[in-house]
């Protein structure tokens, strides 16, 4: 609830950060006359913040204050951008993609949906309605540069693509992370704030924690042990981990044990990659992998955990197959202090389709005919489908996302967009994709709404419901991004926008009478609509799913249950719902509840990986002085590419530099603060050096989201503080082939002193 001091005019607010999912706790002071938020803090009695934040809890205040974002929509002109009006913004819109679906085809329409949707339940459940009105196959987003391995290993083994299991940090005892740096990412996939305090915690109650990673992270900083590992060898060392389990008879299947199949099949799968015939390989000795099987075997509650670094490579999908699986083998999976689920409030999982239905391969990319998952093509393949001859995209919708800076060849595909019959971009900056647009439309920000961070709740290491409440009135003709998706489509479909979120709210309606069917107690749509709560419709719909959730008040039927009412009235922003459960084998969705860990998915990618495997053995024997293998990495202050344009996040020394060993940065003739050129086949770029022995030998790391360079944006500080260069330029459109996800990690490139 908010306080007010009536002598100040200061009214204090609780609210949830916005900017990472880690999702800490803030306390604001805010002057509504003024509409200023005075300072941001962390809220000590947040329950899993405890006072935590990070440098970005500032952001969405610099955002809002920013002179530059749009507060109005823009149309391009021979003279410029000009203000327009939102129904001539609309109507044209609506006019020219109709027009282009109807005489081209659907496929002549295309998106792209950029990470920040994550952080707006609205928005994200209107989008539902815009992608059936477009009905395009040509949908792109930043999840196929992010986490699309792991949807894909959590639908083929339990049925559920949005269902991901995370690390018990309340109770673990053994932590190993790979491929991943929550000490400055704050987590993904992993909603935990302050990792860096749960890891201290870990080793306080005895526990240990291992990280992984090529690069000595600032997360490897606070473990007790760092193993380097090359890029784009994670599946090989995970097999020989599972290797282990099987030679050493420490598989236990624990309460898994009835419906788990094709264990012999795996055994025989992983029975070639032993600890020593994959140490070249990976650069793990054998020792190392055998002693760390014995450590996580020995210890009841340890968990592995991995992320992006595992995700955006060659063996994506494998990596995270093996990740999964070993938890099954030893009886970590489910368990208290491994690895577990969340019961989210909301009740779901996030969008998803049943086991029995293949989240892909259902249709395929034009050009290469490259298989669609979880309904997205490759974003890197942008570019060629955008120009493809007799086939093109003619009308492009991108929301919240700056694919020329976050998607491997992002200049190629700057430059298809020019071919473009017309664009419109969602977005509150001219920024390097957007700039290219015929039509912006900005929303407000996030302190001129309310938002339940739905998303983030389905995989947070403690259960929890939180709310923020619209802090200021937004300036006059800004609209919400969801009532901006909705207009779209409403407008699309020849529908009024009153009928068209009627008929999203119908949707949500029969959804929760759906649940008390289950639940076997009684509801219907009258007495929902009696009952529901909410100052807008985005509220009331996340009303009726907090209602019908696994915490609700089943519209009376629970009275102590929650709602919307009552998380709105709880003194902090995040209601605490307790540790996470033992949710299997009721949460398996495959037919029959069966986990087949050789699933086609994973089985089917097995000649790649021992062909591969067999190149990589060989290749050990040749030397390249100038190779080095790419790799990317975060700043606590960088957001992808969000807040380069915030004086308090540019300000510093140069971040974008090449991170090199120093026997390498030696060898080639690199020095601390010159040049390094970096080649690849599609691209170069001269970086900054930083000389690092956090870098392990062969590897190099270039921070992703910068490259504001094009001179076309209007973000002014983002393009004379740092402008830095694009690593995606480097990058070709190479993927991991079994789930279609681009690699942007593991990329060789030549590196020679300037």
């Amino acid at each position: 609830m908010p306080s007010l001091d009536s002598q100040n005019n200061i009214e204090t607010l609780r609210r949830i950060c916005p900017t990472c999912e880690a999702c800490c706790g803030l306390v604001m002071e805010v002057d509504r006359d003024e509409q200023k938020i005075i300072s941001i803090k962390g809220d000590p009695d947040d329950h899993r913040s405890k006072g935590y934040v990070c440098a970005k809890s500032q952001a969405f205040n610099y955002i809002y204050e920013d002179g530059e974002r749009l507060r109005h929509p823009v149309k391009k002109t021979a003279n410029g951008w000009e203000a327009i009006s939102w129904d001539e913004a609309l109507d044209t819109i609506a006019e020219k993609f109709t027009h282009i679906r109807d005489q081209y085809g659907k496929d002549a329409l295309s998106m792209y949906v950029g990470n920040p949707l994550g952080h707006d339940f609205a928005a994200g459940i209107y989008l539902q309605s815009l992608m059936a009105s477009i009905g395009t196959e040509r949908f792109f987003s930043a999840g196929t540069v992010d986490q699309h391995p792991q949807q894909l290993v959590c639908w083929g083994l339990i049925g559920h693509e949005w269902l991901f299991p995370v690390p018990d940090l309340e109770r673990t005892e053994l932590m190993i992370c790979m491929g991943a740096n929550p000490v400055v990412s704050q987590g993904s996939l992993l909603g935990r704030p302050n990792v860096k305090d749960a890891m201290k915690t870990i080793r306080d109650r005895g526990g240990k924690c291992v990280v992984i990673d090529p690069r000595r992270t600032e997360t490897a900083d606070e473990a007790d042990q760092h193993i380097f590992i090359k890029p784009g060898t994670d599946a090989y060392f995970l097999m020989a981990f599972a290797q282990v389990l099987f030679d050493e008879d420490k598989i236990d299947l624990a309460h898994l044990a009835d419906y788990v199949d094709n264990v012999d099949a795996l055994r025989e799968a992983v029975s070639q990659f032993t600890p020593e015939s994959t140490a070249a390989v990976t650069g793990v000795s054998a020792a190392v992998t055998r002693q760390l099987v014995a450590d996580y075997t020995a210890t009841p509650k340890a968990s592995l955990y991995g992320r992006i670094g595992l995700c955006t490579q060659e063996f994506g999908l494998a990596s995270h197959w093996m990740l999964m699986v070993i938890s099954i083998l030893n009886g970590k999976l489910d368990q208290e202090g491994g690895m577990m689920f969340a019961t989210a409030p909301t009740g779901g999982s996030g969008p998803g389709v049943d086991g029995d239905v293949k989240p892909y391969g259902r249709w395929h990319s034009k050009v290469r005919g490259v298989p669609e998952t979880c309904g997205e093509l490759p974003a890197s393949l942008m570019a060629e489908e955008i120009t493809a001859p007799g086939n093109e995209v003619r009308g492009l919708l991108t929301i919240c996302g700056n694919p020329v800076l976050s998607v491997p060849r992002g200049d190629k595909i700057r430059e298809a967009m020019d071919t473009l019959d017309f664009m419109v971009c969602l977005d509150i900056y001219i920024n390097e994709t957007t700039s290219r647009a015929d039509i912006i439309l900005p929303s407000t920000v996030h302190p001129e709404h309310s938002n339940v961070d739905v998303t983030f709740q389905n995989f947070t290491t403690r259960n929890y419901a939180s709310y923020s409440p619209r802090t200021f009135e937004p300036a006059e003709g800004l609209k919400d991004l969801g009532e901006i998706i909705l207009d779209i489509s409403a407008r699309m479909m020849g529908l009024s926008s009153e009928d068209m979120d009627g008929y999203v709210y119908q949707g949500i309606v029969d959804m929760a009478i759906k649940r008390a069917n289950a639940e076997g107690y009684e509801l219907t749509a009258d007495k929902i609509n009696s009952l529901v709560t909410g100052d807008t419709s985005p509220e009331r719909f996340v009303d009726v799913m907090f209602r019908s959730g696994p915490y609700g008040d089943f519209f009376g039927h629970n009275p102590d249950g929650l709602s919307l009412d009552k998380l709105k009235n709880h003194p902090q922003a995040s209601m605490d719902l307790g540790s996470l459960k033992q949710r299997m084998p009721e949460i398996v969705r495959t037919p029959g509840q069966r986990i087949n860990v050789m699933h086609e998915l994973f089985a089917d990618d097995l000649p790649r990986l021992k062909q591969r495997f067999d190149e990589l053995t060989a290749e050990q024997a040749k030397a390249d002085g100038q190779q080095m293998l790419l790799i990317g990495r975060r700043h606590v202050r960088d957001m992808n590419s969000w807040l380069h344009n915030l004086k308090p996040y540019v300000r510093g020394k140069n971040r974008c530099t090449i991170k090199v060993n120093p026997l390498d940065a030696e060898r080639i003739g690199l020095v601390e603060g010159g040049t390094a050129k970096v080649v690849t086949h599609v691209g170069e770029a001269n970086v900054p050096v930083e000389v690092s022995p956090e870098m392990m030998e062969g590897v190099v790391s270039i921070p992703h989201g910068f490259g504001h360079i094009y001179g076309d944006s209007q973000q002014s500080l983002a393009e004379s503080a740092l402008p830095g260069i694009s690593c995606n330029d480097l990058i070709d459109e190479s993927l991991d082939v079994a789930s279609s996800t681009c690699v942007v990690n593991g990329v060789p490139v030549q590196v020679y002193a300037h």
